[in-house]
């Protein structure tokens, strides 16, 4: 019984697979997409400020001190994948269209 346990997916991951054969099933149409969209952003938030808010106060403190590899993490995401992106056209050019190649470089200007 162990065995097959472990091979079971947690409930998370069960809601989440129905949410998404339901959603599939029964997608919203009309009015109840703009609720439904709202709905979900407000989910999302309140998702990310509760994992935040579970941070003890020594967790937050030491994560500030990590000001250097933050500062690293930040340079790499806005500064050198756009610079890479920019620094690319030449070889890019001759195999993609004009769009294709604002939309690659609008996904270098992307955070991660």
């Amino acid at each position: 019984m162990s065995r097959l346990a472990r091979l079971l997916p947690d409930r998370f991951t069960l809601y989440l697979i129905c949410t998404v054969v339901i959603a599939s099933i029964l997608p919203a149409h009309g009015q109840g997409v703009v609720v439904f969209g709202w709905i979900t952003n407000i989910a999302v938030g309140l998702l990310f400020f509760l994992h935040g808010a579970r941070l003890s106060r020594e967790a937050i403190i030491a994560g500030l001190t990590h000001w250097k590899l933050h500062l690293t993490i930040f340079s790499a995401t806005f500064l050198m994948f756009p610079v890479l992106g920019l620094a690319l056209k030449p070889v890019l050019e001759p195999l993609v269209t004009p769009e294709l190649y604002l939309g690659i470089l609008f996904l270098c200007c992307l955070p991660a």
